[in-house]
C-alpha cells in the first residue's frame, strides 16, 4: 500500500513540479534533489513499518485454573524404629569382645559385649571381705555390750559403761550394713561386665570395637527397638501450616511400588531446624508391611488442609512492573497481551502462589515474558489457539 501511494504522488507530485518549474524555476536541480530524498525516506519508513508488523513473537502460555489448598503433596522420608538408643556398659574397662554387629536382631537379656572383668571381681573379693570383718567386729561388739548388761545390775559395771558397749554395737552393726551395700554395689559392677539388651530390637549402629578401653556410659552399639515404625520427613514452612497430628497418609515404598502402606502423623516439630529452615515430621505406621526394613526410602502423600483459594502460575510466569508483581494475560482472539499487577501467596521450587488478580481459565504467557508489552501481538500454542475457536464455534451454534 505504501509503494502505491508514493508512486502516484510522486507521479502528480512531478507533473505540478514540471510545471510551475518551467513557469518560475529555470534552474531546478535542486529542489528535485530534495523531493527525492524526502520520496526516499517515505518509502524506508513504510518499509519499516512493513517489516516490524511481521515479527509476532511465540510465547509459552497456560490457561490457568482456581483452587484451594486441598490437594495432595508427596514428600520423601525413610522409615526409621520410634525408639532408638544407644546401649553402652555402666562401668569402665576394656572390651574384650563384642557379639552382635550391624542389621542383628537382638532379644531381651541377650549378651552384646563383655569387658575385662578381673579388676572387677577383685573388688568385689576386697568387698566381701570387708563384710566378714565388719561382721567380726559386730559380734565382739555385742558380747561386750552383754557382759556389761549382766554385771551391771550386780554393780560391777558403771551404767555409762554399758550406755558405751551399746553404742559400739550399734555403730558396728552400722558398719556391717555399708560392708554389705558395697558388697553388692561390687557384685553388680562384676555383672555389668556383660552389656546386655534391655530391649528386644536390630543393631543399626557398632560404635565400639573389641580391644577398647571404654569409660562408663561410652556407647557401644545403638538399638532400633522393636515395635512400631515410623517414616520420618521433613516439610517446608509454607506447607507445614496444613498439616495436622491424626492426618492419614498414604505410604508408598520406592523398592517395590506394590507395597503400600497407611499412617497417621505422629509428630510435628514445633521448631524448624536452623540449616534448612523446615519441620520434621513423624508419621506412625501401626501395621508395617512385612516387606519393610528399616531404612528405606518412603514417600508420604498427605493431603493438604483447604487454605486459601488460589491460582498457581509457573516461576517464569511472573515480572515485575512498577515495582509490583505481575502478570501478562493473552486475548485468545486478537493474540495481544496485557500486563496486570497479581497479589502472590507461598513460593515453592516449581510455582508461585497468586491470591488475587487472576480469573479461573484465563490465559498467561509462562515465557518470554521479559520480551512483552502491553498491546504487542504474539503467537499462542496451538492446543489455546484451537480451544478459543472450539468455543466460538460452540456460541456460535
Amino acid at each position: 500500500m505504501c509503494k502505491s501511494d508514493v508512486s502516484s504522488g510522486f507521479s502528480r507530485h512531478n507533473s505540478e513540479e514540471k510545471r510551475k518549474s518551467s513557469a518560475f524555476f529555470p534552474h531546478s536541480s535542486g529542489w528535485r534533489i530534495a523531493i527525492a530524498l524526502g520520496l526516499a525516506l517515505a518509502v524506508t519508513a513504510c518499509r519499516e513499518e512493513q517489516r516490524v508488523e511481521q515479527v509476532i513473537r511465540p510465547v509459552k502460555a497456560i490457561v490457568v485454573q482456581e483452587h484451594s489448598g486441598d490437594v495432595v503433596r508427596s514428600f520423601s522420608g525413610d522409615m526409621r524404629a520410634r525408639i532408638e538408643s544407644t546401649l553402652g556398659f555402666r562401668v569402665p574397662g576394656k572390651i574384650v569382645e563384642r557379639l552382635v554387629n550391624i542389621g542383628d536382631e537382638v532379644k531381651v537379656g541377650q549378651v552384646i559385649a563383655r569387658l575385662d572383668d578381673k579388676d572387677l571381681i577383685l573388688s568385689e573379693g576386697s568387698a566381701k571381705a570387708a563384710v566378714q570383718s565388719a561382721k567380726s567386729r559386730l559380734a565382739v561388739a555385742k558380747d561386750a555390750l552383754g557382759r556389761a548388761e549382766k554385771l551391771q545390775p550386780k554393780g560391777y559395771t558403771p551404767e555409762a559403761v554399758v550406755d558405751q558397749r551399746r553404742l559400739e554395737a550399734d555403730a558396728a552393726q552400722a558398719a556391717l550394713e555399708a560392708a554389705e551395700a558395697q558388697a553388692r554395689q561390687a557384685g553388680n559392677s562384676t555383672g555389668y561386665a556383660e552389656l546386655k539388651a534391655d530391649k528386644a530390637g536390630i543393631v543399626t549402629r557398632v560404635q565400639a570395637e573389641a580391644g577398647q578401653v571404654v569409660a562408663a556410659g561410652t556407647p557401644v552399639i545403638a538399638l532400633a527397638e522393636a515395635g512400631e515404625i515410623e517414616v520420618a520427613f521433613s516439610v517446608p514452612e509454607q506447607e507445614v501450616t496444613h498439616l495436622a497430628i491424626g492426618q492419614e497418609a498414604e505410604l508408598e515404598f520406592w523398592a517395590d511400588g506394590d507395597i503400600k502402606a497407611r499412617g497417621q502423623i505422629r509428630e510435628i516439630a514445633r521448631q524448624a531446624d536452623p540449616g534448612s529452615r523446615t519441620y520434621a515430621v513423624r508419621i506412625g505406621i501401626p501395621n508395617p508391611p512385612a516387606a519393610s526394613r528399616l531404612g528405606m526410602t518412603v514417600t508420604a502423600m498427605l493431603k493438604m488442609r483447604p487454605g486459601i483459594r488460589h491460582i498457581s502460575v509457573p516461576l517464569a510466569a511472573l515480572t515485575e512492573i512498577n515495582g509490583r508483581s505481575a502478570v501478562y494475560i493473552a486475548d485468545r482472539t486478537s493474540s495481544t497481551v496485557t500486563s496486570r499487577p497479581v497479589e502472590t501467596g507461598g513460593v515453592n521450587v516449581e510455582s508461585v502462589k497468586v491470591v488475587s488478580g487472576l480469573k479461573s481459565g484465563e490465559v498467561v504467557v509462562t515465557g518470554g515474558v521479559q520480551f512483552l508489552s502491553d498491546g504487542m501481538q504474539v503467537r499462542l500454542p496451538k492446543e489455546i489457539v484451537q480451544t478459543a475457536a472450539a468455543d466460538r464455534n460452540e456460541i456460535s451454534r
